[in-house]
């Protein structure tokens, strides 16, 4: 096994409001959960070939898997930064004919290049650019960490407060800002769009797109070949943190939840985002051949849409399971126009609406909508097969909460998952398997046995935390037996640092 590896007030933006400190002079990380233990920063840039591997791999899994995260390059301007402001670091383990190679490469962000050269954070507080040094004032602060897709051939890291950074897919060499050839205007692009398995289509959003909060979400419809086919925007009652959505053959589906942004707040405090429970929590859906002029506001209670599973739509009925929390995302954002609060876990939802109600207007919204918990215990991350997505699907797979379970190390985001869950919609048995005591899976990624085999037939690649070894395996599960435990085990011989969301693409299409 060879190898290498480096580590290493108000006024305008740029100018530092009041009780902003100077960035620290020496290398030395906040005493803080972000930054401490498993969770601190790992900063290794590495080539490892031909990793440890326990069982045996699939013969059907070739191709590689991608995995974006947060690992900060230099200490933050603020000690109490969100785990979620750090540089994109993208991990990739490229599987071929039984063997796995490990990569792992940070993104050559304009954020990035400036602070390697300075050697030390310029940029300030989560997308608040009044916390910025004067030197980077006006220039875009995207880190390209929280999601990782392949479509038209790129492979893009986004991130929802800044454009897709272009990747090669195979040494992970940054190629730049990708706005799809100009054809996406401002500065945002989220960091969850919907691939329509039917049609090949990239479906997107974007809100705050002028790197600012406003009211406006922006929808951006590309075809598989790339080609921005219909853009359309529609006017949020406040502006509200958007992080995920839903799609079905037939609708859009947005909840605007009261993680508040306030332009003029920014120059006072660091903040992003603050929990108002004195706003309402709206649904928007748009039917997608209408478009916006078609879109009906429902009434929700107060609540907090974390990731989505899937959508679907029959006839008069639209069906969206996803993760929602009572609570604001206090473990990143605890500052609320009320004082701190408890953050409550996120359980998976399945909601029901009549498309016969609905409003023009979120002032006018009376209707709400028939809501049923379909698993008992907290969790999030979720996944379907993605060749059933926009459409009803029988499985799901889900990180979660076994009650009988010791749970390992509390993280930067709350309590780590202690299992993975298999989910059967049909007969709604949930199935837990557990990587045992002081680990913990992060998101599973799905990857078909083949192309035409049925929904669910196929493998979970879930990378798991050893915090007892400080390093990272992994693993490969049956999707349809994860109870059975791994079918192969990949050793990863150092510790990655937690991330988010992943990605599978088969060497088909990777063409190299």
């Amino acid at each position: 096994m060879a190898t290498t590896a480096t580590t290493q007030s108000s006024g305008t933006p740029g100018q530092r409001p009041v009780g902003t400190q100077p960035p620290p002079e020496t290398m030395t990380w906040p005493d803080t959960p972000k930054f401490r233990g498993f969770f601190a920063p790992s900063r290794i840039e590495a080539d490892v070939y031909d990793l440890e591997i326990e069982g045996r791999l699939p013969p059907e899994l070739n191709g590689a898997f991608y995995r974006a995260a947060a690992d900060t390059q230099y200490p933050p301007r603020f000690p109490n930064d969100v785990y979620i402001n750090g540089d994109g670091m993208i991990h990739m383990v490229r599987f071929e004919n039984g063997h796995a190679d490990l990569k792992t490469k940070y993104v050559r962000t304009k954020r990035f290049e400036l602070e390697r050269a300075a050697r030390k954070a310029l940029f300030g507080a989560y997308r608040n650019p009044y916390t910025d040094d004067p030197s980077v004032a006006g220039i875009d602060d995207g880190n390209a960490n929280t999601s990782i897709i392949w479509h038209a051939g790129k492979l893009l890291a986004l991130k929802e407060a800044a454009l897709p950074y272009e990747l090669d897919p195979v040494t992970l060499e940054t190629k730049g800002i990708y706005d799809f050839d100009g054809q996406i205007p401002g500065r945002t692009f989220t960091a969850h769009p919907k691939h329509d398995p039917r049609t090949g289509e990239l479906i997107a959003f974007a809100y705050n797109a002028t790197g600012l909060p406003d009211k406006q979400i922006h929808i951006h419809e590309i075809s598989a070949s790339g080609k921005v086919t219909r853009s359309q925007t529609f006017e949020v009652p406040y502006s509200s943190m958007v992080h995920d959505w839903l799609v079905t053959r037939d609708h859009f589906v947005f909840t605007i939840s009261p993680m508040v942004a306030d332009p003029e707040q920014l120059k006072r405090e660091e903040q992003y985002f603050v929990w108002d429970p004195n706003q309402g929590t709206y649904v928007a859906i748009i039917p997608r051949d209408e478009g916006v002029r078609g879109i009906k506001w429902f009434r929700s209670e107060q609540l907090m849409e974390t990731h989505s599973l899937n959508a679907w739509t029959d006839g008069d009925t639209l069906v969206a399971d996803h993760f929602t929390t009572k609570s604001g995302w206090f473990s990143q954002f605890p500052k609320t126009t009320v004082g701190l609060l408890p953050e409550q876990p996120p359980f998976l939802h399945r909601w029901t609406f009549d498309l016969r109600g609905g409003a023009a207007h979120w002032d006018d919204a009376t209707d709400t909508y028939r809501s049923e918990q379909l698993i008992a215990s907290p969790g999030d991350m979720p996944r379907v097969d993605p060749r059933i997505l926009m459409e009803k699907n029988r499985h799901a797979w889900i990180g979660g909460m076994h009650p009988d379970v010791p749970k390992v190390e509390i993280g930067p985001m709350g309590p780590p998952f202690n299992s993975l869950i298999h989910r059967d919609d049909h007969t709604g048995e949930s199935v837990f398997w557990t990587p045992g005591e002081h680990a913990a899976p992060e998101e599973p990624v799905f990857v078909p046995k083949a192309g035409d085999s049925g929904e669910g037939e196929g493998y979970l690649l879930v990378l798991v935390g050893r915090r007892d070894q400080n390093r990272h395996d992994l693993v490969v599960l049956d999707a349809l037996d994860i109870a059975a435990g791994p079918v192969a085990t990949v050793k990863i011989p150092f510790r990655l640092r937690y991330g988010f969301h992943g990605t599978w693409v088969p060497d088909s299409e990777l063409g190299k």
